[in-house]
């Protein structure tokens, strides 16, 4: 294969994989989830969607550094499915409410699972409300203050 072709090859793969990357926006949350029974879990909440399929991903991290769960999000379906639980929320009754109130927080735009509220703040936070199980869950964006 000639130098010339394999240059245009690699200069086309990589802009391949630049338009895959752009795709993709990463959101950055500190997040709360307040459970009825003096429950508390907190930490960090990334969310990852491709603009092009409507899939996406989450994960949420406690202030340990401990994964509380991964969320995978099919934009076909509209479905959340949650992946790595840490073993207190690994009950199946438990990961299917989840996984629903984060189906919320993958489309905001859709009609809501019934008994839950989504408030939008104009700083970017969210406060979505499982009125049923008594559930709260508060993100508020991560902003870098650098200050120099």
């Amino acid at each position: 294969m000639s130098a010339a072709l394999q240059r245009l090859l690699l200069i086309c793969c990589l802009l391949w994989c630049s338009g895959i990357m752009l795709a993709q926006s990463v959101q950055q949350y500190h997040i709360d989830i307040s459970l009825p029974k003096g429950g508390h879990l907190s930490g960090i909440c990334l969310i990852r969607m491709d603009s092009v399929t409507g899939d996406g991903a989450m994960s949420v991290v406690n202030e340990f550094g401990i994964k509380a769960y991964d969320a995978v999000y099919s934009g076909k379906k509209h479905s959340v499915k949650l992946k790595n639980t840490m073993p207190v929320l690994n009950k199946w009754y438990i990961r299917r409410v989840i996984a629903k109130d984060m189906s919320v927080l993958f489309n905001p735009n859709r009609k809501l699972p019934g008994r839950r509220v989504l408030l939008r703040k104009d700083d970017g936070s969210l406060l979505l409300s499982n009125k049923r199980f008594k559930i709260t869950y508060s993100l508020r964006p991560i902003t870098a203050n650098v200050t120099e």
